[in-house]
């Protein structure tokens, strides 16, 4: 039997929502500050690893070496560290997944500046990282519905794109010029100082404003990872998500690779045409999030109609060997790639039960970025060439839209409902489904 969707999920909300609402929230307006500040700090650390590996070695493969030992992870443990997320209290989670992040930027900027710096110290802390990042996505994304009520969470994970997206435009920028100015190690501990920025907007919350939350029932991590895939398989809404976005994240959002080949090969630009395709890139992402903030809760066919969007661009950017034109689809691939991410987590969220909100976001982190697209690009790229290799993605990336489609058809016609409606009040205690007695704070 189907598992029952969650209370509110009757029908779809009609009006939209009034922009930047979150932000009304004390405790959200400060978590969005660290945020901003402390995002493109990030950004500038991958710049900084970029640069400085190819430094060291002047080979594409080891950089390629460190971006899949950096994302392996994630891809091994996402599951155990959305199910620790539901488990535990995650703010206090932050501040350690915050904390280790610090010593592993310090770590790489002091092996820096004492010109000790080798390649294998490089490969040992991405591991570090990417260790890291499988425990602190599902927190972070998840936190996000315990910082504002159930009526304000797609304005604040439009937020959350928003800030992600601005610190992708900023941090690349400014790193290029602190390693060009001051050099690569300075970059890591000013990414250490921006990591102090975000603990710091942590601590500042207020524990007694924070949303009340049940915790998930001790027990074996195992079982209750089992307990999330069950319930993700029972759950139509949940499943329709999940099977989108399988196909969008192996074949279509690999842009770390995707991006170079197709500047390198198809284009043929120039270095400085090369950081114009990712601006315009970058450019769509942050028009898309920007434009966000005044939706309310995604519907199917918003979320159905960006994923075939998106196919259809790389389809058509297969094709192109103009630089204006190819420009273009870059800021229409960013911004259906952001309209399409940011309303499947939204979607996701709404519908999940808050005890399983953990659980169920890491499966789309697990399957975005997914490790296996970029090995499957290059390889396709290498035996049928890179235009061929970008259509082919573009075309499963709109399969995998036409499957979730039937999916979704089928289920309706036997009476499933996909849609989420906000409640009519904007009665900021309200907390949708799972929602505990207001006096039950839980354990934080």
């Amino acid at each position: 039997m189907d598992q029952m969707a969650p209370p509110g999920a009757a029908r779809v909300a009609k009006r939209r929502s009034k922009p930047y609402k979150a932000l009304s929230i004390r405790n959200f307006r400060i978590y969005f500050t660290g945020s901003v500040i402390s995002v493109p700090g990030t950004w500038m650390q991958m710049t900084a690893q970029a640069w400085l590996v190819l430094d060291l070695t002047n080979s594409p493969v080891a950089l390629a070496i460190v971006t899949s030992l950096q994302f392996l992870p994630v891809f091994l443990l996402s599951l155990i560290g959305g199910a620790i997320a539901d488990r535990f209290p995650r703010r206090k989670l932050m501040y350690f997944t915050m904390f280790m992040g610090t010593l592993q930027a310090v770590a790489l900027g002091t092996l820096c500046l004492t010109g000790t710096i080798h390649i294998w110290h490089i490969y040992v802390l991405a591991v570090t990282l990417g260790i890291i990042n499988a425990l602190d996505a599902p927190l972070r994304q998840s936190f996000i519905s315990e910082l504002v009520p159930l009526t304000h969470l797609p304005n604040a994970i439009a937020m959350g794109s928003l800030a992600q997206n601005l610190g992708r435009i900023i941090g690349p920028t400014l790193g290029g010029v602190v390693i060009a100015v001051l050099g690569v190690g300075v970059a890591y501990f000013i990414n250490a100082l921006t990591f102090a920025a975000a603990l710091i907007a942590l601590s500042l919350l207020r524990s007694s404003e924070l949303q009340p939350r049940r915790l998930a029932r001790k027990q074996n991590l195992l079982l209750q990872i089992r307990e999330g895939l069950s319930y993700a398989r029972r759950t139509p809404t949940i499943l329709f998500l999940l099977i989108a976005t399988a196909f969008i994240g192996m074949f279509g959002q690999n842009f770390t690779t995707m991006v170079p080949l197709i500047s390198t090969y198809l284009v043929k630009a120039s270095a400085a045409e090369f950081g114009i395709l990712n601006s315009c890139l970058g450019s769509g992402s942050f028009l898309a999030a920007l434009v966000m903030t005044t939706r309310g809760a995604p519907s199917t066919r918003r979320i159905l109609l960006a994923g075939l969007a998106f196919g259809v661009m790389l389809t058509l950017i297969s094709f192109s060997g103009n630089l204006l034109a190819s420009s273009a689809m870059f800021v229409a691939v960013g911004a259906s790639a952001v309209t399409f991410s940011a309303s499947v987590n939204t979607l996701l969220q709404l519908h999940a039960p808050p005890e399983m909100r953990g659980r169920l976001v890491s499966m789309i982190n697990l399957l975005i970025p997914s490790p296996i697209g970029p090995m499957l690009t290059g390889a396709a790229a290498a035996l049928l060439g890179v235009g061929w290799a970008v259509f082919a993605n573009g075309l499963l990336c709109c399969v995998g839209i036409g499957l979730a489609y039937i999916y979704l058809v089928r289920r309706r016609r036997n009476g499933t409902n996909f849609e989420y409606v906000a409640p009519d009040t904007d009665d900021e205690t309200a907390n949708g489904p799972g929602q505990v007695d207001p006096a039950d704070t839980g354990t934080r």
